[in-house]
């Protein structure tokens, strides 16, 4: 009975330890197989014994087991499931970069000769409060301009004043003066030809641009 023990042990303990960094259908297969090598090492000792020989018990047993490690292997791998592979964790997408926020701040136009602001224009340098009022940390740049009319000494100071003019009335409407900057340009930047009196009227005009 000690040979059958000792056959017993070493035939489950072999394949238990051969099992122990394999999947879970492999894992169940080995267990099987460890198993029915247990119960068939002992079925065989017994039948063994019967022929009362200590060769008999033991080849009777390590008879049995391996049979019985084929048998019970076979249906722990047939019966068990294997374990589902974990899902991929699901990467998100990257987050889009925030989109500047575009500023555009309307001109004004100007009579001939002329630095005062047309009411028409009230609504369009009231925009402009609004969005510098929103974007408090932009500061912007009033540029004058005029047409070809006049001498070039005259058209400089008068675009001056109608730069002037247009910060006048943002600082009223609670615009910080040190967030607005003036400069006139005279009759040097035209943008529309100072021939023809359309062209001249969109001249004599002052441009509102944002400094970043």
């Amino acid at each position: 009975m000690k040979a059958k023990g000792l056959v017993v042990m070493v035939l489950a303990l072999f394949l238990a330890a051969g099992c122990s960094s394999m999947s879970k259908r492999t894992k169940c297969a080995c267990v099987g197989a460890a198993t029915g090598a247990a119960v068939g090492a002992t079925a065989g000792a017994v039948i063994g014994d019967m022929g009362k020989t200590h060769d008999n018990r033991l080849g009777g047993g390590i008879i049995g087991g391996a049979a019985g490690a084929i048998i019970g292997g076979i249906t722990g791998y047939l019966v068990c499931k294997e374990e589902p592979k974990p899902a991929p964790p699901v990467k998100e997408p990257p987050k889009p970069a925030p989109v500047a926020e575009k500023i555009v701040l309307n001109g004004v136009q100007f009579d001939f000769d002329k630095a005062v602001i047309k009411p028409e224009y009230y609504p369009v340098l009231d925009e402009a409060v609004s969005v510098l009022k929103k974007h408090s940390d932009k500061n912007v740049l009033i540029e004058g301009h005029t047409c070809s009319i006049g001498t070039e000494k005259y058209n400089l100071k008068l675009s001056e004043r109608r730069a002037e003019a247009v910060k006048k009335y943002l600082v009223q409407k609670g615009i910080s003066a040190a967030r607005l900057t003036t400069k006139g340009y005279g009759e040097s930047r035209p943008i529309a030809d100072n021939k023809t009196k359309q062209g001249r009227m969109m001249n004599r005009r002052a441009e509102l641009k944002v400094v970043e």
